[in-house]
């Protein structure tokens, strides 16, 4: 008896995925104290027991055998084969769901019943005469399972509770969530078993070795976090062990209780080089295979950096970082808020939350609506999944930190100590009373001085006329306007030994990454923005800033075009009069925190209700269901869309004829849909054979060291040799 086409055995199918249940049960002890029912494992394994016996009938075996079509749903007969021997509903629900929602089986059990194709014979009855009765019996007599004659029941019934509004008010919330976690639980077996997964690793208390074989002691604030067992905030300065206070949390957390651990960060190149921080041997586990990353370009990181055993596919590392498998994944706040939107597939993103770890990194600075947002479903997952979180930050103001305590009630709140505090001189700050095209001789100045220079400007156009214009033998432009070949290369430029002289980016460097330059000449921003970048100066414990030293932090006041910005102005304006009064100084960290509560104005939290409208939404989320309304609303908050510089043509071409899918993919640029609104005039529409899609082409200039710029290549009228 056939599962797979591949020749695979349905025994040994149901067996791969006994196997992987078994991992589970190490993975997520949570699950069972969620579900309510201690008895969970065993619905689990009952319900992969029956899961593919309607695979057992005739036309799916000759499908398997002969590849004939076979257009009947195999997890119909096999739920109706369940209800011979249990009436436990959430077994038949996992059994039914674990390939279609229950709206799409209301059509096609509809189409069953009404069907004339078998003169006027029901079509669930003639599949269900066709299964193998012999071989359901003698498997389920080998799993101690007592044979019963065999009847067909109606699933309509199954089906209309949980696609009829009128029915799901019914629910019990108890219930609800107990159908969410077996039938996810069943679905996640079933898709790692058909890949060859049955390992569902865990970190060890060994792969935490690498927090301790340093020079140096732990600071008071890493010492604290390490010892703390809950929810927790670190206000801290940038560069001072934050990442490891986070990391030595979260081995104190799974020293109580295993669970998978999300790493959460704003910014592409920050998770990238997280990843491989956390995955090295002197920074993190030391195994990538503990490490997984998940981001809109994440494919691209994934085919640069992970090494692919024999036989492995690009789409089978990418689906094992999309998986539950990795119990350490690095994301953005997107690949969790996703599902409270019910985007598809909830109910396992779900399952993978149950008593899982957050750590959030500065997680103010997203916008008002965003960071509401995250707080509330934070606030819903501690509730509901009994998740736990490390919120860490150097720079947010005393009424956000407020909300968050008092939000997530959070008690224990992490500090350092005095003596760290006072040793800390790496910043002095001077105003530069001009625009940063004005600030050129002097950077130049820096660099043939042999200084490491680090430029940040407020859009992509300066970043890219300031890294033109600054000669220098080891330069690096990182922003936005990459595409992803040009970005993962930038990137490993960055976070390499021999770093570049001189780096030129936009706020995309603000955090987390592990940099280390002498100065910094920005453009300005709000404090909270500064002080992020002001944190990729003078990061290395050894080196204190004197009195007499000159400023390493520069920051230019005139902004050549204010309808460019990127921030609020009012911020700016209070952030550079603050600044007045502290240039020229060391900045001592005691001050950082009441400049920050001068210059943002307080906001509240729950204004328009927008908590209880958030969790009203959150509660009324059901299995088995599907939410194209907030599957639209949720993505329709992403900018970028994607384009191919026309320069880049003949490229793509060669890569498709040579079916380089991939590679050809890593030609896009992502740009914003107002910067494509205004190129409309520059933009066509192509398809090309061998690609299955129609995508835009702009004609505007590109090159791997600056990026798309705004500079037209030429009409792309006249293109026609690209059709």
């Amino acid at each position: 008896m056939l599962a797979k086409s591949d020749g695979l055995s349905l025994e040994e199918h149901i067996q791969d995925l006994l196997d992987v249940s078994q991992a589970f049960k190490i993975a997520f002890p949570a699950l069972k104290e969620l579900f309510g029912d201690d008895e969970f494992w065993n619905y689990l394994e009952s319900s992969i027991l029956f899961h593919d016996i309607g695979k057992t009938t005739k036309g799916f075996q000759k499908l398997m055998k002969e590849g004939k079509k076979y257009r009947f749903r195999h997890e119909v007969l096999s739920a109706i084969v369940a209800q011979n021997y249990t009436d436990n509903e959430l077994i038949i629900n996992a059994v039914l769901s674990h390939h279609k929602n229950f709206e799409k089986l209301k059509e096609l059990l509809n189409e069953y019943d009404n069907n004339e194709k078998y003169n006027q014979d029901r079509w669930i009855a003639k599949e269900f005469e066709a299964l193998d009765f012999v071989w359901i019996e003698q498997f389920l007599l080998e799993h101690d399972i007592e044979i019963k004659k065999l009847e067909i029941n109606d699933l309509n019934k199954i089906v209309k509770k949980w696609t009829s509004r009128r029915a799901k008010k019914k629910i019990s919330e108890l219930e609800k969530f107990q159908n969410i976690f077996l039938s996810a639980t069943l679905s996640i077996c079933d898709h790692n078993a058909s890949a060859g997964i049955k390992n569902i690793p865990i970190i060890k208390e060994n792969n935490f070795n690498f927090l301790y074989n340093t020079k140096y002691d732990p600071y008071h604030h890493q010492t604290a976090s390490w010892n703390t067992n809950g929810n927790a905030l670190l206000i801290a300065p940038t560069g001072q062990g934050k990442t490891e206070s986070s990391l030595g949390w979260l081995q104190t957390q799974l020293n109580t209780r295993q669970g998978r651990a999300f790493y959460i960060l704003p910014f592409t190149a920050s998770i990238n080089a997280m990843t491989k921080r956390v995955s090295s041997k002197d920074k993190g586990f030391g195994n990538e295979a503990l490490v997984g990353l998940l981001h809109g370009k994440a494919k691209f990181f994934i085919d640069e950096y992970y090494e692919r055993k024999d036989g492995q596919s690009l789409k089978d590392l990418i689906d094992i970082n999309k998986k539950i498998i990795k119990p350490f994944k690095v994301v953005t706040p997107f690949q969790i808020l996703k599902w409270a939107f019910g985007v598809k597939g909830f109910e396992k993103g779900f399952t993978e939350l149950v008593g899982a770890y957050l750590i959030f990194d500065e997680i103010h600075i997203y916008d008002r609506e965003l960071f509401r947002r995250i707080l509330f479903f934070i606030e819903w997952l501690i509730d509901k999944l009994d998740v736990k979180v490390f919120i860490m930050t150097a720079t947010m103001p005393s009424f956000m930190q407020e909300h968050i305590k008092s939000t997530l009630k959070i008690e224990q709140e992490i500090r350092p100590n005095q003596e760290l505090i006072d040793s800390i001189q790496r910043h002095k700050v001077k105003l530069l009373d001009s625009t940063m095209e004005e600030q050129k001789d002097f950077i130049q100045d820096k660099i043939n001085n042999d200084k490491t220079v680090l430029v940040v400007c407020n859009t992509v156009a300066k970043a890219q006329e300031m890294y033109k214009d600054i000669k220098c033998s080891s330069k690096t432009l990182l922003h936005s306007g990459f595409n992803g070949r040009d970005r993962t290369q930038k990137e490993k430029s960055i976070q390499s030994d021999t770093k570049p002289q001189l780096l030129v980016g936009t706020q995309a460097i603000e955090v987390s990454l592990d940099i280390d330059y002498d100065l910094i000449v920005t453009e300005p921003a709000p404090l909270d923005a500064l002080l992020q970048r002001f944190g990729r100066v003078y990061r290395e414990k050894d080196r204190v800033l004197k009195e007499s030293d000159e400023a390493n932090c520069f920051v230019t006041t005139q902004l050549e075009d204010v309808h460019k910005l990127i921030y609020e102005e009012s911020l700016i304006v209070n952030t550079l009069e603050e600044l007045k009064e502290i240039q020229n100084i060391v900045i001592n960290e005691d001050i950082v925190q009441s400049l920050l509560d001068k210059i943002y104005e307080p906001f509240e939290l729950n204004e328009d209700n927008l908590r209880e409208q958030f969790r009203g939404y959150l509660n009324n989320l059901y299995p088995f269901n599907i939410y194209e309304e907030s599957e639209e609303e949720f993505f329709s908050q992403f900018d970028g869309i994607e384009v191919l510089p026309i320069e880049l043509k003949d490229e793509f071409i060669e890569f498709i004829e040579n079916k380089e899918y991939l590679e050809a993919e890593k030609l896009f640029v992502s740009i914003s849909k107002k910067r494509y609104m205004a190129n409309q005039d520059k933009i066509t529409f192509f398809e090309y054979e061998g690609y299955k899609r129609v995508f835009p082409v702009i004609a505007l200039k590109y090159s791997c060291d600056i990026g798309l710029t705004n500079d037209e290549v030429e009409s792309i009228e006249d293109r026609n040799d690209f059709l």
